[in-house]
């Protein structure tokens, strides 16, 4: 679309995102990478220029913020062209791409869009990193729709109107300050207003702290019999994947009540549909539970939540935290611990982005879709996505703050879960495993004469494989396997044992000294 626009003022969640990073300029939770595994040959000059021309169709994606009378603005006048870097490096591919992107925008200068493409010995990918400010994730297909077009020369066909961009904020901040948000205010005061659960999910750190990741696809036949449960229910498919998320979320926390953030689109206004640019709004969603209550109820209870939710989620979320109280740091701890992304990247036709192709006269490169490890400040953050090779689910621990023995093992027991469900959704609620009283005590893991484990640590020991196996009456000599143990209640076993006292326990020690006795000895040892 011609225009001479070359301006927007920031909407409230881009104005909550500028304070953020001005607190912490190196902070990166805002920042979206799109990685795309290279097969074939990518023609330089051609692809400079189709960087170019997104540039150019979409000027905003090289914006920086600035001041003024009226407030903050995001401007692309005078803006320099979006930067495209070559390297070569000797990293393994991932800690390649991801000291790419890790690297920070400095919102005050921008660009706020970059291209890297990045060589290892026998892999290439090239990596789109934008800030989300100019973007959000149903930005991402148009991206690539306009890099596929401009890339064989074509002009890019998507229009882009900054006047929707300019619509979209000042109604975020109509809603968020007159009388028009009232009813959406009132709705989120009621909803969160006796305050966030104490989601407390079970912790072995990376250290040192690491970005770390569990990726997985879900095999086909499950997804199918899940797809046939949905339509059973008259729910939807990915309402029943977040019902298995949340039954797993009350497994290992131990709340019957979860909170956790779900992405709403936010593309009601109209011409917003097709345009590049900041639009999504992240809505907390919490759900009770009980144990006598089945997937069946929790997925139609979730329904009904997210439904609601969406129907006032034009409100800002800096606005809806807001309005229910719950400001501040200690606040945003207690949060913003969960949230569950789903993506259907399928949803462009003729765009596939695991064999996207990049084509012009004697040069042709075949682009895949790599993991997208973005975040947006969250302890857990679940992506699921689908495209052409099924239902993936990505495990993300940004800080490193619960470590990749957790994360494997909730990435097994969603499995069990959405089995569970897939196979019998009448089912009651998978009983719970974490116990918030497995907190390490003081005198646990202390030891007789002869240094064996005194008396009060053995019966601590017997509380905590009591409480995993389900079972009472534990002996010393008994062995977790012929007690029913199996590797997902090792996992779990291993977890609380670290956590009530006070050092990290392996796994491989568990099966390597299945007998209660050894094993307490073992821990007290490691104490030592």
């Amino acid at each position: 679309m011609n225009t001479t626009a070359h301006s927007v003022p920031l909407s409230v969640g881009q104005e909550a995102m500028k304070v953020a990073w001005q607190v912490d300029p190196q902070k990166w939770s805002n920042i979206i990478p799109i990685p795309l595994a290279v097969r074939g040959t990518l023609d330089r000059d051609r692809l400079r220029a189709a960087v170019d021309a997104l540039g150019e169709a979409f000027p905003h994606l090289r914006g920086r913020v600035t001041g003024g009378p009226d407030g903050n603005r995001l401007d692309w006048s005078d803006a320099a062209r979006i930067p495209l870097t070559e390297t070569t490096t000797d990293l393994a591919r991932d800690e390649a791409v991801r000291r790419a992107w890790q690297v920070p925008f400095d919102l005050f200068t921008g660009p706020l869009f970059r291209v890297d493409v990045i060589t290892g010995g026998d892999w290439r990918v090239l990596l789109l990193t934008l800030h989300h400010l100019v973007a959000d994730g149903a930005s991402v297909l148009l991206l690539l729709e306009a890099l596929r077009q401009a890339y064989a020369g074509d002009p890019i066909t998507l229009l882009n109107d900054p006047h929707s961009l300019e619509r979209h904020a000042r109604r975020s901040e109509l809603l968020s300050q007159t009388d028009a948000g009232e009813d959406h205010r009132a709705y989120w005061k009621a909803e969160l207003g006796s305050g966030a659960p104490d989601l407390r999910l079970p912790a072995a750190p990376e250290q040192p702290p690491r970005y770390t990741m569990v990726s997985d696809l879900l095999p086909t036949d499950l997804v199918a019999e899940l797809r046939a449960r949905a339509a059973d229910l008259g729910v939807s498919y990915v309402t029943l994947l977040m019902a298995g998320y949340y039954a797993l979320l009350r497994r290992h926390s131990g709340s019957e009540e979860v909170l956790s953030f779900v992405p709403f689109h936010g593309r009601t206004a109209q011409g917003t549909r097709q345009q590049v640019g900041y639009f999504v709004n992240l809505l907390p969603v919490q759900a009770r539970m009980s144990p006598e209550d089945t997937y069946a109820d929790l997925a139609r209870q979730l329904r009904v939540r997210v439904k609601d939710a969406l129907t006032h989620g034009d409100l800002p979320q800096p606005t809806i935290m807001r309005c229910a109280g719950l400001v501040g740091p200690q606040a945003r701890e207690l949060t913003h611990r969960s949230i569950f992304q789903y993506w259907h990247a399928g949803l462009r036709d003729g765009l596939d982005v695991m064999n996207l192709r990049l084509a012009g006269p004697g040069t042709e490169a075949v682009l895949s879709l790599m993991d997208i490890e973005s975040t947006a400040g969250f302890t857990l953050a679940v992506m699921v996505r689908e495209d052409s090779a099924g239902t993936h689910v990505l495990w993300k621990d940004p800080a490193g703050a619960l470590g990749a023995s957790v994360l494997a093992t909730l990435a097994a027991d969603y499995h069990e879960v959405l089995w569970t469900i897939a196979d019998g959704p009448d089912t009651p609620l998978i009983e719970i495993v974490a116990r918030h009283d497995t907190t390490p005590v003081p005198d646990a893991g202390t030891v007789t004469a002869d240094g064996a484990p005194d008396a009060a640590t053995v019966t601590a020991m017997v509380e905590v494989w009591e409480a995993v196996l389900g079972i009472d009456d534990i002996d010393p000599q008994d062995s977790f396997f012929e007690l029913g143990g199996h590797s997902l209640l090792a996992e779990s076993l291993v977890i609380d044992v670290s956590r009530r006292f006070g050092c990290e326990v392996e796994l491989s020690a568990l099966f390597s000294r299945p007998r209660l006795a050894e094993f307490t000895e073992h821990v007290v040892g490691l104490r030592s």
